[in-house]
């Protein structure tokens, strides 16, 4: 699968917390103040493509209508002419054209957006934590709202995020007009658009991070939201413990820049399955005699790009960071966070 080439591969020097991710203190005060997060002891914040689903969201929707080759051979095209940076604008462009050319609908989007694969003990390890008392559940993506929702939504898990899903919203917009006899070029009669997660906040300043979301901004929001004012307990709350869950290269920013001694990095290791969108539903872990044939994808980038902020920077992460690679083994990490804590 076509890696999202936009990310950069190394992390900025650490963001004070006071700016919240180079935003103004005052403007993020003014956007979230009243969105007050219930303060819990453990917060694990999730990573969604191939950390929940085993896959990547905005290549594995277009190719359920345009077929892997054409999805990969347009996003290339696209990426070249408009460049690295223009991840979602190409993606919008290849939702629309499997609306246009495939006459499929907006429920045929959410639909291929629901069958998105994932690991059994993946699901498993949610549904440990949504029991623990003790702890809430994020996530942070750089995916798309419309795909998420639909995914969580299908598989009855969106009760599990009691702290958000912060990502890129999608916009439909109408091609419908005043004229009757006016046909829609899709079927739905609206346009796909993504506006970018960094909008809420006008932006980010952080350099490293791609325009639409920089995960140590969006996660400092977070936690100032847990940590305000709360009616329960007419208090400033206790900061949580934070468990992050992530396998990407902007997945490095957090870890480096909002996770504390005490803290958890699980990061994941190793290579990406074969053909990840062929598959749908509940999956098996891959056996470890069949890794070898069967995980021949792209490494998961977050442990070399904490590796290059170490030696390029003398960036590393002040948190315990423990790796997985199976749903298995995240599970026996989560339960090893939960006992411990």
């Amino acid at each position: 699968a076509l890696e999202r080439i936009y990310l950069m591969m190394t992390v900025s020097p650490p963001i004070d917390a006071a700016t919240t991710g180079n935003v103004a203190p005052e403007k993020l005060k003014e956007s979230t103040a009243p969105n007050h997060l219930i303060p819990v002891e453990i917060l694990f914040v999730w990573d969604f493509d191939w950390t929940i689903v085993n896959c990547n969201s905005d290549e594995y929707v277009p190719s359920k209508f345009l077929g892997d080759e054409t999805t990969n051979r347009r996003l290339n095209e696209m990426i070249d002419t408009l460049g690295p940076t223009r991840w979602h604008e190409c993606v919008s462009t290849l939702i629309n054209s499997c609306m246009d050319e495939r006459r499929c609908s907006k429920e045929d989007i959410c639909g291929a957006a629901a069958s998105m694969p994932y690991l059994a003990d993946v699901r498993g390890s949610l549904e440990d934590i949504a029991n623990d008392k003790r702890c809430g559940q994020a996530i942070i993506s750089d995916g798309n709202d419309v795909f998420i929702g639909a995914f969580v939504e299908h598989n009855g898990i969106e009760n599990c995020f009691t702290h958000g899903i912060e990502t890129n919203f999608v916009k439909w917009r109408s091609l419908r007009t005043d004229d009757s006899n006016h046909v829609t070029p899709n079927k739905s009669g609206e346009e796909f658009s993504v506006v970018y997660q960094s909008s809420k906040y006008d932006g980010h300043n952080c350099k490293k991070c791609p325009p639409n979301l920089c995960k140590t901004q969006v996660l400092l929001d977070i936690k100032s939201r847990m940590e305000g004012y709360s009616p329960a307990i007419s208090s400033k709350a206790k900061r949580p413990r934070i468990v992050y869950v992530g396998d990407g290269s902007n997945d490095a920013c957090p870890a480096l820049h909002v996770l504390k001694e005490g803290d958890v990095l699980l990061a994941r290791h190793g290579r990406k399955i074969n053909d990840p969108n062929s598959k749908m539903g509940s999956q098996n872990d891959v056996k470890e005699d069949d890794l070898e044939g069967q995980c021949t994808g792209s490494s998961f980038p977050i442990l070399s790009t904490l590796r290059r902020a170490k030696e390029k920077r003398g960036l590393v992460p002040k948190c315990n960071v423990y790796t997985w690679n199976s749903g298995k083994e995240l599970r026996s990490l989560a339960r090893n966070v939960l006992s411990e804590s």
